[in-house]
């Protein structure tokens, strides 16, 4: 009797157990239910916001071909030409004697401030300083003659053959002496401008103003510099006198604006050049003659210019075209423009039609497209 009571226990604890299962089962499939439903109705909802990011975002579609652009604005353009050119002076000379001698003395150093006349060397003149003191004692005894003959002429007294050779002879030795002393000055050297002695380029001792013998120092002065610049004759009328232009100095490493001052009326028949001049401002320092320079003029200027890359414009046999692109809704496609140029350089050239402030040209991947292409704009 017991064993029974005890199996039908646990008959009953069995089945409450097995009820208990059934319920949670119930419940877990009920759960699992509503999260497929609202996966369903989530996947739904991607989906269609994918659809709108699409139709939305040129970018995100397979078809359209990725290029660049940039918008057209209006604005000044400047086409710039460089040209070289060579600091000079006038004032740039080189104290050579006339005369062969040898050098004696030299009063000055590299870097002195001389002025105009001021005696700078000397040579040796005892030759000519000899021949002077000849030409004195001589000068003597003929004005002696001379004086003697005149006192009798004048009394009528003597010949008049006689008078004449002496005054004959007391003239002419003056006037030697005369072309004695400007020889002999030739031995002493001055300096022809005032300016600095800018190179030494002979010793004392040394035999100068021979055909051996060179110059014996060179004085510059830079009051007066310049710059020249031989010009291509295919910009003639481009640069004018006042015209601002840029100058750089390469060995300096500095550029300054500058303005024009002379330009030159004669083609050079050798280079077809003409001559531009340049007048540097004195607060520029370190220059010196024969010092290279770059100058950069402008052969076109506009304030109001619509300017493309050169390479943008194309040609189809009947009119010149760039590549635009055209929005419509969401959807971008290429454009064929017909423009028309007004001047074209290496880089870039001037539109004067066709082109509006704000349209946007394809500047990259217009290799890859043909009108009516599709495509999305990229940033890089």
């Amino acid at each position: 009797m017991r064993n029974t009571i005890i199996a039908f226990s646990i008959l009953a604890l069995f089945a409450a157990c097995s009820g208990k299962n059934e319920e949670a089962l119930e419940t877990k499939r009920a759960e699992l239910d509503s999260l497929q439903s609202e996966m369903t109705t989530l996947k739904a909802t991607i989906a269609k916001v994918q659809a709108e990011i699409i139709k939305l975002d040129t970018n995100a579609r397979p078809n359209a071909i990725a290029v660049m652009t940039k918008t057209v604005t209006k604005g000044q353009f400047k086409n710039p030409f460089d040209v070289q050119a060579l600091v000079q002076s006038d004032n740039n000379v080189m104290v050579s004697p006339e005369v062969p001698g040898r050098l004696v003395k030299i009063f000055v150093k590299e870097g002195q401030r001389v002025s105009r006349g001021q005696v700078v060397a000397s040579m040796d003149g005892s030759t000519a300083n000899s021949q002077i003191a000849e030409l004195e004692g001589a000068l003597t005894l003929a004005k002696t003659n001379y004086d003697k003959l005149k006192n009798l002429w004048d009394q009528n007294i003597g010949s008049e053959m006689q008078y004449l050779q002496a005054k004959n002879q007391y003239e002419s030795l003056q006037n030697s002496i005369a072309t004695a002393r400007t020889q002999a000055g030739k031995y002493t050297l001055k300096s022809p401008i005032s300016g600095t002695v800018d190179a030494i380029m002979s010793n004392e001792g040394e035999l100068v103003g021979s055909m051996t013998g060179g110059p014996v120092m060179r004085i510059v002065n830079m009051a007066d510099i310049k710059l020249k610049a031989n010009v291509s004759e295919a910009y003639v009328g481009k640069i004018k006198k006042g015209q601002q232009v840029k100058v750089y100095y390469p060995s300096l490493k500095i550029t300054t604006t500058e303005v024009v001052s002379a330009v030159g009326n004669v083609i050079d028949l050798n280079n077809r050049t003409y001559s531009v001049y340049v007048t540097p401002r004195n607060s520029t320092k370190d220059l010196k003659p024969n010092m290279l320079a770059m100058i950069t003029a402008y052969d076109f200027e506009d304030n109001d210019a619509i300017s493309v890359p050169t390479k943008l414009v194309r040609n189809d046999g009947n009119n010149d075209y760039i590549l635009t692109v055209k929005t419509s809704g969401e959807k971008k496609t290429v454009e064929k423009t017909a423009v028309v140029i007004e001047q074209e350089f290496a880089s870039e050239t001037i539109i004067s039609s066709g082109l509006i402030s704000g349209q946007e040209i394809i500047t990259e991947g217009y290799n890859s497209v043909i009108e009516g292409d599709e495509v999305k704009i990229i940033t890089e």
